[in-house]
Order: structure tokens, then C-alpha cells, then sequence
């Protein structure tokens, strides 16, 4: 008899993420971390798991339960929930930028508690002048632009705050492929960046070109937002349709130095 197909995971934001959990009551939790940081401190009814646990866990769950998986920072989270999937677990789920936005998305009220209509006066007025839909947190402007996007690109640290708290769409991209977390490195804001990828932006995200935030930072000389995203987990081996990573885009010196160990 043939197996079923595979189906493939998917990745949640943080806020997804915490909305699966408080809504599944037979969910599987496992943190992918390092045993010593589970030790010190993890979700409620996480579990730690390590690859060589997988097949116990695999022989012992239902397959049509949810799997929800987490780790530092959303990457090695992902190998784990692909693994479930290869053994046909029906709903598989890894999370964008892992345990810290998890965490927070958890402390935070849930989603419904926080009306699409709670908007500041700021936030309204940013709307206003843009001339977006009152209300509509993921519209689309010109060339794509939602007001998450917008705000990233102007720099606007507290409207971007405001809006991820609303639940805007942090995964959404623009006419040219880009997220948020690609235009707020144009803004060239480390704070905003930062906020950003611990809200759980997607590192590698490739735009329509191929490129990713990491690529951008070399190419365009900036260093220190380089380095964020490095610290992240952004993966430096990523290739653009070019074939180029980003060691080979690097603009200065001082890019190349934070990439030099990925030249080989």
C-alpha cells in the first residue's frame, strides 16, 4: 500500500505560534535548544528534545496531533519539524525567530484581547497620512508597501511597536520580495533591526532577486546591522540568482572582516 504523501511543515510567527498553543490542548512542545539553556529555563510543557530522541517520540505520538517546535532562533527548529514531516506527522509547526518572541508572545494578552481598532492616535495619524484603510493593519500602498513595511522603511520605531502588537503581518513582502526587516535595514535603525528579528522576522527570507537582509547589509555597508543579523542566525552560505553569497557582495573592509569565515 502506498504511504500518504508528505506534508510539509510550517512556520509560525511568535504570535502564531502562541495562538496554536493556547488553542491546542493535545499539542507536543519540544525545545530544540541545548539541554544546559532548557535547563535554565523553558516554555510550560515544553520538552527538550534531542535528534537522537526523535524516533521515541516518533514511534510514541499520534501523527495527527500538532508538533510545534522551537529553538534560538527559528533555524535549527526547522531540521526538527522536517523531520516529523518525513515520518508523515499531519501538522508540524517551527517558530520564527524562536524561543525569546515565543516567550513573549505567551506573556502578552492573547490576540482577541487586543482589538484591530485599539489603534493610538499615532498610529492612526501615520495611517491617515499615508493613506491607508483606517483599521487595515496589512493594506497594501504603492509598490506593495503595507504600513509595517512603511514604518520599518521611515524609521518609525514606535509605530512599528505598535503595530506588531496589533498583529500586522510580519512575514508579508513587498512588489520586490522584501519584509519589513529589509526595510528597516535601509533605515538604517540597529534598534528597529533588532526589534524586528526578536519579534521573529524571517532571517533568509530571498526577494525577488534572490537577496536576502544579510546580502543587503554587506552590499550596502553596513556593518553593524550586518552583525546583527549574523548574531541572529542569518545563514551567510545563502546564494542569490547571481550565485553570490554575501562575503562576495561585501561593500568595505569592515563587512568583509564579519564574513571572512564564510568565505571558504
Amino acid at each position: 500500500m502506498a504511504l500518504a504523501p508528505r506534508v510539509p511543515f510550517q512556520c509560525l510567527s511568535a504570535v502564531e505560534a502562541a495562538a496554536l498553543i493556547r488553542a491546542e490542548a493535545d499539542l507536543t512542545l519540544f525545545d530544540v535548544r541545548d539541554l544546559h539553556s532548557y535547563q535554565q529555563e523553558h516554555l510550560d510543557g515544553a520538552m527538550h528534545l534531542a535528534e537522537d530522541r526523535v524516533p521515541l517520540w516518533v514511534g510514541r505520538l499520534e501523527k495527527s496531533a500538532p508538533v510545534l517546535v522551537y529553538c534560538y532562533h527559528g533555524n535549527s527548529s526547522k531540521t526538527f519539524a522536517q523531520m516529523f514531516s518525513d515520518f508523515r506527522f499531519a501538522r508540524v509547526y517551527s517558530v520564527d525567530g524562536g524561543y525569546r518572541p515565543l516567550a513573549s508572545a505567551l506573556a502578552a494578552p492573547a490576540a482577541e484581547e487586543t482589538p484591530s481598532d485599539s489603534a493610538s492616535a499615532a498610529l492612526a495619524g501615520f495611517l491617515a497620512d499615508w493613506h491607508y484603510p483606517a483599521g487595515e493593519l496589512d493594506a497594501r500602498g504603492p509598490h506593495g508597501l503595507t504600513p509595517l513595511m512603511r514604518a520599518a522603511l521611515l524609521g518609525r520605531g514606535e509605530i512599528v511597536h505598535e503595530l506588531l502588537a496589533l498583529g500586522a503581518d510580519l512575514h508579508a513582502r513587498n512588489d520586490d520580495g522584501n519584509t519589513a526587516l529589509w526595510l528597516a535595514c535601509v533605515s538604517r535603525d540597529a534598534a528597529l533591526v533588532q526589534a524586528l528579528i526578536d519579534a521573529g522576522s524571517e532571517l533568509d527570507n530571498r526577494n525577488d532577486a534572490g537577496a536576502t537582509a544579510l546580502m543587503y547589509t554587506a552590499s550596502s555597508d553596513r556593518p553593524q546591522l550586518l552583525e546583527l543579523l549574523l548574531e541572529a542566525g542569518a545563514d551567510p552560505q545563502v546564494r542569490n540568482f547571481d550565485d553570490l553569497r554575501a562575503v562576495e557582495l561585501a561593500a568595505s573592509t569592515a563587512c568583509l572582516k564579519l564574513l571572512r569565515h564564510t568565505a571558504d
